[in-house]
Formats: C-alpha cells, sequence, structure tokens
C-alpha cells in the first residue's frame, strides 16, 4: 500500500514538474480561493514548483502573485486579495512585505487611486505567461551603469504616466542607489540625500543630457514629469540660488555673452564630467538618417554671374578646414563669436540648395539638413523644444567630430520672416519664440549654419543681422543659361544651348526639368539622340505652367 502511495506521489510530482506556467497558477489560483490562508496544505506542491521557477520568491509571494495573474485585468487593493483568500484584511497587511516585494521585483506595479493603494500586474509577467516561459525576478543589485541609467529611464517613464505613487517612486529610487554602491554616480547621489522632487528634476536632466546632449533646459522641458505647483516651486527655487542643485554645483544658470539668460538651466561641467564618469559618453553615430555624407554627393556644375561666384568662393575658402581653424583661432583671441551664419536667397531653382551640397562635398563636411515642416507642431510648447533638439543635436555633433557639418535650413521662408510682435493669438506666440530660440542659438552658433530661402524682401531684421555672409541668387543670364544647357544636354550644338539660353528665361532649376523630361521620354519613346523641335515644345509646356499657375489666386 506504502509503495502505491509513494508512486502516486511521485507520479503527480512529475505532472506538476510539466505542466506549463498558465496551468500551474490555475492550479494555485483554485486550492487558494476560500481557503482561508495564503499557502494551503494542498497547494503547497503548485506553489513550491512555480517559486522554483521564479528563484527569489518566496510561498507567500508566489501564491500571492498568482491571485495578480488572476485579476490582471482589473486593479486591486488589499480587500480584492484578501477576498480570494476569504481572509479579513487585517490579516491580510501581515502579508504587505510579500507585496512589497513583488513591486521591488517589478512582478506587480503600485499606484494611489483617490488615497487609496491599488495594485496591478507587470506586462513582463503576461509576456512570460504567453509565451510560456520561465519568469525571473530580475536581480537590480551591482549593476552596469548603462544597466543602473536603464532603470532609471524605466522609473522616471512610470513617473510620466502616472502608473507610480511619489512614495514609491521616491523608495524605488533609493532602494536602486543603495542597492548599487559599486557605481560612483549612485555614490554621490547617495552623498547629496536628495529630496523626491530634486532628485527628481536632477535626475530628468542628466537623462534629457545623455540621450538628447541637451544644455539648455527651461520649465516646459519637465511638464511630464511634475504638477505645474511643484515645478513652479523647483524652478523658484533655482532662480533663487536656493536650489540644492546650484549648492552643490550640479546645475547652473545659461550664460549668454555673459549674462544669464532667465529660466533656463543647464547641467554644470562639475555633472558631465564628474558625477557622469563612468558612462564614458561616445561619440554620437553620424547616422544616415539624420546627416547627408559628403562622400555620397555626385559632383555637378554650376554656373553664376561674377558677383556670385567670387562670394560663393570666398565661402568655398572659409569652408577649407585649415583656414577655419586659423580664422576661429583669430575670433578667440579678439573675443568674437565664432559661429558661421550664412543666407543664401533668391528665386526658387537658382542653385541655392545645390551650391550647400557641392560646398560640404569639396570640404568633405556632412550636411545636417532640417525639414522645417517637421518641426512645427500644432501642439503648443512641441515646436519650440523640436527646435531646441535640432540645435542642440547639432551641438553634439559639432563637439565630438573633427570638422563640423554644416546645418541646413532649407527653403526657411516660413521661420526668416519678420515676427508678429503685436500677435496675440497662440499660433503668434508659438511662432515668435521658435524664432526668438533661434535667434538665441545663432547667437551662441559654434559651427556652420546656412539657410536657403526665396524671401526678398520680407527677412526679419534681427536674423539679418546675425547672418555674417548674405548671398543672394540671380537668374543666371543668357550666356550662364546656355552653359547649364550644354552640361545638362550635351549632345546639343553651341548654337542650339545658346539659341535655347535667349528664348528661354529659365532657371537652372527649369533647365534640369526639362533635361529630365527628354530622357524619360527619349525611354518612353525608344530614341536616342537630339531633337530641337521636341525640346522648344517641352520648354513652351513649361512656360504654359508657369502662367497658369500665375493665374491662380484671388483677382482683384
Amino acid at each position: 500500500m506504502e509503495k502505491i502511495m509513494t508512486k502516486k506521489r511521485t507520479a503527480k510530482k512529475q505532472t506538476i514538474k510539466e505542466m506549463k506556467n498558465t496551468k500551474l497558477i490555475n492550479k494555485i489560483v483554485e486550492t487558494t480561493n476560500d481557503a482561508k490562508e495564503i499557502v494551503p496544505r494542498k497547494a503547497k506542491a503548485y506553489i513550491t514548483e512555480l517559486q522554483n521557477r521564479f528563484n527569489m520568491l518566496n510561498p507567500y509571494e508566489t501564491s500571492i502573485l498568482c491571485v495578480f495573474v488572476e485579476k490582471f485585468d482589473s486593479s486591486n487593493n488589499l480587500r480584492d486579495i484578501a477576498n480570494h483568500y476569504d481572509i479579513t484584511v487585517s490579516a491580510m497587511i501581515e502579508h504587505l512585505g510579500s507585496i512589497d516585494n513583488l513591486v521591488k521585483c517589478k512582478l506587480i506595479r503600485r499606484f494611489k487611486f483617490r488615497g487609496e493603494e491599488r495594485y496591478f500586474l507587470s506586462h513582463n509577467v503576461l509576456e512570460c505567461l504567453r509565451k510560456d516561459k520561465i519568469m525571473e525576478s530580475k536581480s537590480l543589485e551591482n549593476l552596469s551603469i548603462s544597466e543602473f541609467i536603464t532603470e532609471i529611464e524605466d522609473i522616471i517613464e512610470r513617473a510620466k504616466s502616472n502608473g507610480m505613487d511619489y512614495d514609491d517612486i521616491y523608495n524605488e529610487l533609493n532602494y536602486l542607489i543603495d542597492k548599487n554602491q559599486n557605481l560612483y554616480i549612485a555614490q554621490k547621489f547617495k552623498e547629496y540625500n536628495f529630496c523626491y522632487e530634486d532628485i527628481m528634476l536632477y535626475i530628468c536632466m542628466l537623462m534629457r543630457y545623455i540621450n538628447q546632449y541637451d544644455d539648455n533646459m527651461q520649465r516646459f522641458d519637465f511638464e511630464e514629469w511634475f504638477s505645474k505647483s511643484t515645478l513652479r516651486l523647483l524652478f523658484t527655487k533655482l532662480e533663487n540660488d536656493t536650489s540644492i542643485l546650484i549648492k552643490y554645483n550640479l546645475v547652473e544658470h545659461t550664460n549668454i555673452d555673459g549674462q544669464i539668460e532667465p529660466g533656463t538651466y543647464k547641467l554644470s561641467n562639475y555633472s558631465k564630467e564628474d558625477i557622469l564618469q563612468e558612462l564614458n559618453l561616445a561619440k554620437p553615430s553620424m547616422s544616415r538618417d539624420n546627416l547627408t555624407h559628403h562622400e555620397d554627393i555626385k559632383e555637378k556644375n554650376l554656373y553664376y554671374n561674377t558677383r556670385v561666384t567670387k562670394e560663393v568662393n570666398k565661402l568655398h575658402d572659409l569652408l577649407d578646414e585649415e583656414r577655419m581653424k586659423r580664422v576661429l583661432k583669430r575670433m578667440e583671441e579678439k573675443g568674437m563669436r565664432k559661429g558661421f551664419a550664412c543666407l543664401f536667397y533668391g528665386t526658387p531653382g537658382t542653385g541655392k540648395t545645390e551650391t550647400v551640397l557641392q560646398l560640404a562635398r569639396e570640404s568633405k563636411r556632412d550636411i545636417m539638413f532640417v525639414d522645417v515642416p517637421n518641426i512645427r507642431s500644432k501642439w503648443v510648447g512641441d515646436t519650440e523644444k523640436n527646435i531646441k533638439q535640432v540645435f542642440d543635436q547639432y551641438k553634439k555633433l559639432v563637439k565630438n567630430n573633427d570638422q563640423a557639418p554644416i546645418l541646413v535650413f532649407n527653403e526657411a521662408d516660413a521661420i526668416l520672416s519678420s515676427r508678429n510682435e503685436g500677435g496675440t493669438s497662440g499660433v503668434d506666440k508659438m511662432e515668435n519664440a521658435m524664432q526668438n530660440i533661434i535667434l538665441q542659438e545663432m547667437e551662441n552658433l559654434e559651427g556652420i549654419m546656412i539657410a536657403t530661402t526665396n524671401l526678398t524682401g520680407n527677412l526679419d531684421s534681427a536674423f539679418e543681422r546675425r547672418f555674417l555672409y548674405k548671398i543672394e541668387f540671380d537668374k543666371p543670364t543668357a550666356d550662364e543659361r546656355k552653359h547649364i544647357w550644354k552640361s545638362m544636354l550635351p549632345d546639343l550644338t553651341e548654337e542650339q544651348a545658346y539659341n535655347l539660353a535667349k528664348r528661354f528665361d529659365f532657371s537652372g532649376g527649369q533647365i534640369e526639368n526639362i533635361a529630365r523630361k527628354r530622357i524619360v521620354n527619349d525611354i518612353l519613346d525608344n530614341r536616342d539622340g537630339i531633337d530641337i523641335n521636341d525640346i522648344i515644345e517641352t520648354c513652351d509646356v513649361e512656360l504654359l505652367n508657369k502662367r497658369n499657375t500665375a493665374k491662380l489666386g484671388f483677382v482683384r
């Protein structure tokens, strides 16, 4: 009889070991329901097996976690969990330590709802159940610096989404800091003994700098993590130099030409070089997602009049790295600004953008193009953040690369036009704020910025003063148009090219359009060689389209 019972127990244990996670949890939920205790005898074998799969969990934590899995689609308070076991809330309070450990291990989350603590299951537990993977509670001790930063980011992201109570956030941060005194950054956090608001503001600033290289921060940059009243108090302390972040030289006021910029702050060099020393921040990758590489730019012949040729050649000489270094050194000795902002303006199709590309190719500088329409946002505050992020990214590229790339605002009419100083609408204020940020960044520019625009008379005077070089691109003369025709369609005779140049007052862009149409038509019509009459017909169509376009709009 005893042998039979032993065989049955052995078979049962084997059956339990072969169960999937979900089946095991179902058994635990069934056997603990109305059991009057957290770990009833009939559930112990199932709980022990699941406990072994969890590594760090004790039997009580394992049982309680299974109840959270059963109730995963809703938030639960202590009474909900107590009702499952059919015990009193006061009896459940005795097991708050087990719940706290589940929170620390990130298996469940805690938040406050109308002053009451509630809990819900973590997403990673559901993922493990769905894939029938072994769920392991993660150790947060003796992490590497990258793991530590990742955990910090996870905490502040949950703080942003209001998924955690302030006390829980603070407790999690302190727990993480205490368990990672192997790291210098954690030692410094411990040394300063921050309150919740100060450590959260400082950590948010650090994360912003690490991820975006953002070195100019204002109040609106932190609205996602703090209430308005808390944020107002924090920045009032910064403004009055009473903040612990100012006291310990962790954060400082932003200065422009020796003048404090009100309401704008940045991490101190001490924070960047000492507190973050373990990160050894790497050079930013020259990603093809946001840079045009000089070696990818194809050579192209450009034709200008004498004036434009002279001005472009001067800029070409300046962009030579050796000359640039000598100029920058001389400017630094004279106490002058070291950035170069250039404006290319004129009618469409006159070669402004292509000139930028060829200058970059010849000087071996990459280009960071800015898509102006993507910067402008319908959401208040987002446009300012976007434009700030553009300049912050560019600063990072300049600082960490031997040759400064060129920052290009192409077709920048929308951001260079005269500001509406008296504007009272939200849009006017947003536009003015965006332009003020650009003006400020141009004042502090280190590197090379080129803006191209079709504006002829609506350029804001504040922008005009900040452009060191302003080059107007005229429509080409007949002689220049002849060279453009020949470069685009080499099979044209000199006479044909000259006749086309005299007959059609086209820009270089329009001539290139016609050349491209010729290539398409030759392929479609299966022909080769120049048909001057067909080219003239294509030119007439181009003129007709231009005339028709000119008639669109309101007629007075």
